[in-house]
């Protein structure tokens, strides 16, 4: 038998949605499932930088083979590892030329979990596998990798006209403090954005997410001997107990607004009278507008009259915004109704998916006016706990769907 000439080489499969499916089956449990047990054990606690970048690390390993090329970012603050943003040719060359508009993919490979909790083993049962980071999100971060390499195994001529950046932040389980100029960057050159945090359930798809602002309140009085000057004393803890209620007051159900007051730290022993005492919370909202207002309102429960046992004592309020609110528009819902047809194609569920408290990098890229979708992961439960799991045939129907929404993309 002749063989076929390389004149055909590059020629367009004629069933691009089975052809991609049947590529990424083919590599799922050979490579796809290896490097992401690699990847699980790798520690990688936010706050243990040298773990991040051993992480990060054989995620540039499988993005150099792939032929992506990789810029470092260094964090602006705090002990975290580099970020990374992993570039398609078509994406380098649109750089080079000043036309920087792509599609961006959206990953952490940070984990909640240290060395010290003991959780280090990737475990396998049938279809479910278990790890740190297994769910929030290392698998995620392998359908990216494995999807394009599906993309090339078919199509080598789509994937080198696909205009596609990879950002893979080192600090999202810490609210991306070091990472959210480099979002902003990406996004301000970003056509679009896809986000893989876990998925949901029924596989539906992200498009809406509380904002987050985090806050401490410092209460200052006079330390005294309780037994011996009790009366001089200005006792921090009860000013802040008296200041708990107005702050939590300001919680609103009806507009989606919660305050919680979480943490309580004061004194030094039961017979001091305190002079030191500090609040931290927790504001979540679901519009721009009404976290605004509810940080006025915060602002504005400090300024009240204490008794005149605490005259004196002194109240002071750091913190803001960690993440904006990820609100739904139009366009959002144009490109989730453009993935989810490919969604459908692999077997997924499809729809859109109930409003979410926790916030993402989805939120920073929303805010920017980026259309964006998320918890485009597979299936799981129990993340941020040693119980966390994931689904295998969820990952490689996630694989899947996004190679197919790649092609579409390359294809313009």
């Amino acid at each position: 038998m002749d063989e076929p000439s390389d004149d055909h080489r590059d020629d367009p499969p004629d069933d691009p949605s089975h052809l991609l499916g049947a590529s990424v089956d083919a590599s799922f449990e050979a490579a796809q499932v290896p490097f992401l047990r690699r990847l699980v054990q790798q520690p990688s606690c936010s706050r243990e930088p040298e773990d991040v970048a051993a992480a990060a690390w054989l995620l540039d390993a499988e993005a150099e083979a792939l032929g992506l090329s990789r810029e470092l970012h260094e964090p602006t603050e705090g002990p975290y590892a580099d970020h990374r943003v992993y570039s398609t040719e078509a994406a380098s060359t649109a750089d080079a030329k000043g036309d920087d508009r792509a599609l961006l993919l959206v990953g952490h490979v940070d984990t909640v979990f240290p060395r010290s909790e003991g959780f280090l083993e990737f475990s396998r049962d049938g279809d479910v596998i278990r790890g740190p980071g297994v769910l929030d999100m290392k698998s995620g971060l392998s359908s990216v990798l494995f999807a394009l390499r599906a993309l090339g195994a078919v199509d080598p001529a789509a994937r080198r006209a696909l205009r596609v950046r990879f950002l893979v932040t080192t600090d999202e389980e810490v609210g991306s403090p070091s990472s959210r100029s480099l979002i902003q960057r990406e996004a301000n050159r970003a056509s679009a954005a896809l986000v893989f945090e876990a998925g949901r359930d029924e596989d539906l798809i992200v498009t809406h997410r509380k904002g987050t602002a985090f806050f401490r309140v410092t209460v200052t009085g006079h330390a005294v001997h309780a037994g011996l000057h009790h009366r001089e004393g200005k006792n921090a803890i009860h000013a802040l107990a008296l200041l708990v209620p107005r702050l939590e007051a300001i919680t609103d159900y009806d507009r989606g607004v919660t305050v919680n007051v979480g943490l309580i730290r004061g004194g030094t022993s039961k017979n001091t009278v305190p002079g030191h005492a500090t609040a931290e919370l927790d504001l979540r909202f679901e519009r721009s507008v009404d976290g605004d207002e509810a940080i006025a309102q915060i602002e504005e429960a400090l300024r009240f009259t204490l008794p005149p046992s605490l005259e004196g004592c002194t109240l002071c309020l750091e913190g803001g915004v960690s993440r904006p609110p990820m609100e739904p528009s139009d366009h959002t819902n144009a490109l989730r109704r453009r993935y989810e047809r490919h969604a459908g194609e692999a077997g997924l569920g499809v729809g859109e998916a109930p409003l979410q408290g926790g916030g993402s990098d989805a939120n920073i890229l929303s805010a920017a006016g980026v259309a964006v979708i998320d918890g485009l992961g597979p299936y799981g439960k129990r993340f941020h706990t040693p119980e966390e799991w994931s689904s295998l045939d969820s990952l490689r129907r996630r694989t899947q769907a996004l190679a197919g929404f790649l092609y579409e993309v390359a294809k313009g």
